[in-house]
């Protein structure tokens, strides 16, 4: 396979990064579109329980830090995105590469779906998207969806690893890159490594981490989906765990143990 796969990124709003991971892929493959999926599980809409979870400091520093970041979205607008490269949002990055943006409610809407079959992608890459991708998504690309998680499936599948990994004291961390089913995290694995997160005591030390590793591994899978050197190997989910959003509680607990959102 000689030329580069045509590919769709879908995600959702991130400032800090995804947009460097989605850089990372367009070195190694076509990038004909990205895709924010805006639904009720995006981070975005779950500032609220980001709120009860870990408070009114907590929220304000991640705030300030969001501001902080916005500035210098705009600063790299000024400068044609040369000082940053558009890696201060995902609608950036799509600028700086000269690639369509869109976001979307659905990522299994009747009339995306058809949109996506007339782009004829090679393969779709999903980093956190927020929505379950239905059979007639899947079935589009060439070669498939993949997605990559943030630990070490089957293990942490679910909502807000990088909160479960701490919560329960984890030393070691990960990420994979799995092909996507109608199921959450399932799919063979493509790509898998380890992180040592011993030295982490906030959620954003811990995610820097995992995302980083995260898009070295895309960039893998993509390298060994386009060169037919794919090597998968089974996700037993039956095998692993599974955590849901946490509970106030569980958020107490959390901070009472010494970690942070940030």
């Amino acid at each position: 396979m000689s030329d580069r796969l045509r590919v769709i990124v879908m995600t959702q709003n991130d400032r800090f990064f995804i947009p460097e991971n989605i850089y990372k892929a367009s070195q190694v493959c076509q990038i004909v579109e990205i895709v924010e999926v805006n639904c009720k599980s995006s981070l975005d809409n779950k500032l609220k329980d980001y709120y009860k979870w870990f408070g009114f400091t907590q929220c304000a520093k991640m705030g300030m830090l969001t501001i902080y970041r916005e500035l210098q979205k705009y600063v790299d607008r000024m400068c044609s995105y040369k000082k940053y490269h558009g890696f201060c949002s995902v609608g950036d990055v799509a600028k700086a590469l000269s690639v369509v943006h869109q976001i979307i409610a659905d990522s299994n809407d009747r009339n995306f779906v058809e949109h996506v079959r007339r782009l004829k992608p090679d393969l779709i890459i999903s980093y956190s998207a927020p929505q379950i991708f239905k059979e007639e998504l899947l079935n589009v690309p060439k070669y498939g969806v993949i997605n990559v998680h943030g630990s070490l499936l089957p293990d942490y599948r679910g909502c807000l690893p990088s909160f479960w990994y701490l919560y329960n004291d984890e030393r070691l961390g990960g990420a994979t890159v799995h092909y996507m089913s109608a199921k959450i995290d399932d799919g063979a694995i493509i790509e898998q490594d380890s992180v040592d997160i011993s030295d982490c005591k906030t959620m954003f030390q811990l995610m820097k981490k995992t995302k980083k590793l995260g898009g070295e591994l895309m960039v893998k899978a993509i390298g060994d989906i386009s060169t037919d050197k794919i090597n998968v190997r089974p996700n037993e989910s039956e095998k692993g765990s599974y955590y849901t959003w946490p509970t106030v509680e569980q958020a107490k607990e959390f901070m009472a143990k010494g970690y942070k959102l940030i």
